[in-house]
């Protein structure tokens, strides 16, 4: 028979950490699972300036670090792997993982997000190699050449992702459908640091050509031909939920903030159940409630003779 887990959490980014600092102190021995670097989206943010504690922003990969730090200080260490698929039966949680299989009595549903697919014709050689979901994925830091670079997107995600570009010294445009919906403040420090920006401006194909690709857009009923490098999308997120079984699936719609489960034993925590209140602080208020529910679930749960 399986070892039965205490606690087993899907996810290493603010609120996995959370979750597990939390269930460590209360002595509770959480199995946090991660098959990317640990931080999720945090990763990738140029200037995190609304968490408490930094008057002065911090970048997202410092932030990420100081949580690591912790999280190791705790004495929690990080299993790298991925989760295939996650089931329950017989009161417990069935987890498939890259190296095998896991059972837990508990778990923390904190995956995060996927990128959302642009929806248009692509060719298949430039997906992976010169169209990317994040920056720190394009080959870009260390060369010292400048790069064109188009990102695609509207949101506060596309204009951050674009500082980061434009700290590293490429020529950035951005392209969004419609006018950008991101904070002013964002949109006016991407105008000051030198990016175009095209708005009411829809992706149509992308192709190559040469050495570029390009991106062909419709603008005023004109079709458009634009020449990049590369090309970031940063056009809308989704709940990282496809491992789920359709049975826990389906919790996830009736649990609005991991505070009345709908199977005990099941929680969600941060992005994955936020939708677009994508925000560190709320990613780690949700780690630390769920947690302190699991807590108060590990001790108060019936016991099976």
């Amino acid at each position: 028979m399986d070892q039965v887990n205490e606690v087993a959490i899907v996810g290493a980014g603010p609120a996995g950490i959370a979750a597990a600092i939390y269930l460590k102190r209360a002595e509770l021995h959480p199995i946090l699972l991660e098959k990317n670097e640990p931080g999720g989206l945090l990763r990738h943010a140029y200037l995190v300036e609304n968490y408490p504690g930094f008057p002065g922003g911090i970048t997202g990969i410092e932030l990420v670090e100081l949580f690591v730090e912790q999280l190791h200080a705790a004495g929690v260490s990080i299993t790298k792997s991925g989760v295939k698929h996650v089931h329950h039966h017989d009161d417990t949680f069935l987890i498939e993982t890259d190296q095998g299989r896991l059972v837990s009595s508990a778990i923390i549903i904190a995956s995060g997000t996927t990128p959302r697919k642009l929806g248009i014709k692509v060719s298949a050689s430039i997906e992976g190699t010169r169209l990317f979901y994040d920056p720190r994925s394009i080959p870009l830091r260390g060369n010292g050449v400048k790069k064109r670079i188009l990102v695609i997107g509207g949101g506060d995600i596309a204009f951050d992702y674009t500082l980061t570009l434009l700290n590293w010294g490429h020529e950035v445009t951005i392209i969004s459908r419609s006018e950008p919906t991101c904070l002013p403040l964002l949109q006016e420090r991407v105008r000051n640091n030198g990016a175009t920006i095209h708005t009411m401006s829809g992706p149509e194909e992308i192709v190559e050509h040469r050495e570029d690709i390009l991106l062909r857009c419709r603008r005023n009923n004109h079709v458009e031909e634009l020449p990049a490098d590369f090309i970031l999308v940063a056009c809308g997120r989704d709940s990282n939920t496809s491992f789920l079984s359709p049975t826990l699936k389906k919790c996830i719609d009736n649990t609005s903030d991991g505070s009345q489960p709908p199977l005990p034993g099941l929680y969600f925590a941060g992005d994955v159940i936020r939708g677009p209140y994508r925000q560190t602080g709320i990613a780690v208020g949700d780690g630390i409630h769920a947690a302190m529910i699991v807590e108060h679930y590990m001790r108060t749960r019936p016991v099976k003779p």
